[in-house]
């Protein structure tokens, strides 16, 4: 099992972004998400997470599993996560942007977001997101980090009687 999930929030054209205020990722844009609690699925705990950062609270059809992201870093496998991408329906968010105890949440557009030049989304998230929001099946995007810095990321089937 995974430690870690994150989720995209999605409004038309555009995605509820945390800009982290901590380590990992500081300073860089991501969907929102966190460390999963003892006893707790990752569809419960990525519901309590969105709760928890934005204040809404999505019921269970309100979000699709998008598959895994693993991460190998220098040479060993460090860690994972499990996706989501969800509508995030007309719910009130409490006027955006705004500061949180884990960055600052703001609407960004999908293609800025997606964009290649931009530095200011973990990097990663360029490779998986694009299929998650084209509702492709899940699959597994294992990156390949080197002293810090992506060197692929590569899509790959998942056995999903694992992850449902």
């Amino acid at each position: 099992m995974l430690e870690y999930n994150v989720a995209f929030l999605r409004r038309g054209d555009l995605l509820l972004m945390l800009n982290r205020s901590k380590p990992p990722l500081l300073g860089l844009w991501n969907g929102v998400g966190g460390k999963l609690e003892p006893g707790e699925s990752p569809l419960e705990s990525v519901l309590r997470e969105i709760g928890e950062e934005t204040g809404l609270a999505l019921k269970e059809d309100a979000i699709r599993f998008g598959g895994i992201v693993t991460w190998e870093i220098d040479g060993r496998m460090a860690g994972g996560m499990y996706a989501y991408t969800a509508d995030a329906g007309s719910g009130d968010l409490g006027g955006l942007p705004r500061e949180t105890a884990d960055g600052i949440l703001a609407w960004k557009p999908a293609a800025w977001v997606l964009n290649p030049e931009n530095r200011g989304v973990a990097g990663h998230v360029q490779y998986f997101l694009p299929p998650m929001l084209e509702k492709s099946p899940a699959a597994e995007y294992r990156c390949l980090f080197r002293e810090g810095q992506l060197l692929t990321c590569e899509c790959l089937p998942l056995d999903l009687s694992l992850y449902t």
